[in-house]
């Protein structure tokens, strides 16, 4: 046979087979009336649903692309959850049976459904969409599709309503178990999931089966792998996995829970997770936020009303600067105080416990290592422990409570001490002082209230003192300025004073801050050549010094005399990261001789300030 003419033969074949087909999906109708359509329909629904459906519309044949059973208007309502409705349903019936005149029913797809899920305060979940338990391994039940349709989320103790749009799934039966697969949209967002139930007979008889949970969107992908019951409310036991570009973008999107103004960027999440109807328990907890990393565990608990969540991390590193917008101390320039506003709403939204060891944490300028720290949130009120922390070479230990006061405005309460400390870069990240060397200890017990960092410094009480040991002011060399201007008290005022060291031996420092102004109690820095005392008041509004003092110089007691000490008068004033240091221009003119000839403009001019 030629080649030809065996394409002949399978053309006119595959026609044939086409016409027959054609013929049947045209003839069958005729043959299969509605009442028995409809009769495979709400058989295939009760066997599904257990429930008897109610039909309102009419029924008829879909030939193409498949033939199918179309219904509109079906509901299930078993009187004990919320009734499930469906603008239409669509029954794809199986050909083969169908030429023989039997209808049976292949798939369920019901269009425009609308599906809700209530979650009870105690954690019981009820879902519209009943299914009746398979009571047999064999029984052969069909799949059920949802196109276009609503799920409404509602839960009790949030009391509020999640809406579920676009939803297109499917769910599909393999023996005793169930899988679902779908697409949907939340708030705007697409998103895609996967889940399957291994052992459903089991799972109705509140035993433990077999559970999987795959949910994937552009803001966040969540995994779970384990195991399922239903005991009082949902209980599931496994391995979970969370991973986020914006962990920020989520929490907004799930929340009106006010956040810093940066961070909460790229985060991932690993533990096992153990969830109840009132918790939920992370253990071997691996979590990352902003590049920095924490190990432990979790556990959230929600009772009376309130969630709380308590926490125990360890950290090699700790990065919190991203989180210390909001919270802001100074501007960009770190010359003035923030104007920008507290926002302390969100510390009334749960209650927090959280225990963190770090080998180092980084806050803006400020250092800490071998941490070991609290932070507890209750009744709308932050407050963060330092029961042990190394800074700048000595110890620190502290806290410092945040919150509203009893007059609504934001109140901050600030104590601690940090003991054996470097004072160069420790006061400098501190406060931006840089002129004091050595080993120190520092003790503060500080509190205001205020809208944010600038109103709170009017109203700054307490009390700060500061002591130091073998170290130096660097800046200006006390010794060597006495002594110029004992030589010639007018010529040396006209030198800069500035440059040089002052080495001191002993440094003490009192303060009281009252409605931001410090009051200086005692201030004394000496060494067996020398000695400084400085009284006045430091402005922490404007953050200025308005100080004056005395300068010694000290000399040995001569054999059989008394040692006459030289001594003068200075200012310090200005901003207090560069004060102007200078002499007193009346003690000087009271000890030079020839002050007479220069006295008026041209002395003042020469002793015009000058940045220490």
């Amino acid at each position: 046979m030629s080649l030809s003419n065996r394409l002949t033969r399978m053309a006119a074949g595959a026609l044939g087979a086409v016409v027959f087909v054609a013929g049947v999906l045209i003839v069958t109708p005729y043959f299969v009336s509605e009442q028995e359509a409809r009769g495979a329909v709400m058989h295939a629904l009760r066997d599904a649903t257990g429930v008897e459906p109610q039909i309102d519309g009419p029924v008829s044949f879909v030939l193409l692309p498949s033939p199918a059973v179309r219904i509109d208007g079906v509901r299930l309502d078993d009187g004990v959850r919320p009734p499930f409705t469906a603008a239409a349903m669509q029954a794809t019936v199986r050909l083969l049976p169908l030429l023989y005149g039997q209808v049976e029913i292949a798939s369920l797809t019901f269009e425009y459904a609308n599906l809700s899920i209530d979650v009870a305060a105690d954690g019981g979940v009820t879902v519209g969409m009943p299914l009746r338990q398979r009571p047999t391994p064999g029984d052969d039940r069909p799949e059920i599709r949802f196109i276009d349709g609503t799920v409404l989320f509602r839960a009790e103790s949030a009391n509020r309503i999640d809406v579920l749009s676009a939803v297109d799934a499917a769910l599909a039966w393999s023996g005793a178990g169930l899988t679902a697969t779908g697409s949907f949209y939340w708030r705007g967002m697409p998103a895609t999931f996967g889940l399957s139930v291994a052992d459903t007979v089991a799972f109705n008889r509140g035993n433990r089966s077999a559970f999987k949970l795959r949910l994937e969107s552009d803001l966040l992908k969540v995994g779970f792998d384990g195991g399922v019951a239903y005991r009082n409310g949902i209980q599931a036991d496994g391995a979970l996995a969370a991973d986020a570009k914006s962990l920020r973008k989520v929490i907004s999107h799930v929340s009106n829970l006010p956040l810093t103004r940066d961070g909460f960027g790229p985060f991932k999440l690993k533990a096992q997770a153990a969830l109840t109807s009132n918790s939920l328990a992370l253990s071997g907890l691996s979590i990352d936020l902003d590049g920095s990393r924490a190990d432990g565990g979790l556990t959230v608990k929600r009772g009376d009303g309130r969630t709380s969540v308590q926490a125990t991390l360890a950290s090699e590193t700790s990065d919190l600067t991203p989180y210390s917008g909001g919270l802001t101390v100074t501007e960009p320039g770190g010359r003035d105080w923030s104007r920008e506003p507290l926002r302390l709403s969100g510390l009334d939204a749960f209650d927090l416990d959280v225990r963190l060891s770090a080998g180092r944490v980084v806050v803006r300028k400020t250092e800490l290592q071998k941490v070991a720290a609290t932070a507890s949130m209750r009744n709308g009120r932050l407050t963060l422990t330092v029961g042990d922390a190394q800074f700048r070479g000595g110890t620190l230990r502290g806290r410092a409570a945040l919150g509203l006061g009893a007059n609504g405005v934001p109140e901050v309460k600030v104590e601690g001490s940090i003991a054996n400390f470097d004072l160069a870069t420790g006061l400098d990240s501190l406060a931006g002082v840089q002129n004091l060397e050595g080993k120190g200890t520092l003790a503060l017990s500080l509190g205001g209230q205020g809208e944010h960092a600038r109103a709170i410094s009017h109203a700054l009480s307490g009390t700060v003192t500061l002591s130091g040991n073998q170290g130096a002011l660097a800046g200006i060399s006390v010794e060597q300025v006495l002594n110029r201007l004992e030589r010639r008290p007018l010529s040396a005022a006209t030198a800069d004073v500035a440059g040089g060291r002052t080495a001191y031996d002993r440094l003490m420092a009192k303060l009281r801050v009252v409605d931001g102004t410090a009051q200086i109690e005692e201030a004394q820095l000496e060494s067996g050549r020398m000695r400084v005392k400085l009284a006045g008041e430091a402005s922490v509004v404007r953050r200025e010094l308005d100080l004056r003092g005395t300068a010694t110089l000290l000399r040995a007691v001569p054999a059989g005399g008394a040692a006459q000490p030289f001594e003068v008068a200075f200012l310090v004033q200005g901003p207090w990261e560069k004060p102007n240091l200078r002499p007193d221009p009346a003690a000087l003119m009271q000890r030079s001789e020839t002050s007479a000839p220069v006295r008026g403009a041209t002395l003042w001019q020469a002793l015009s300030p000058k940045p220490w």
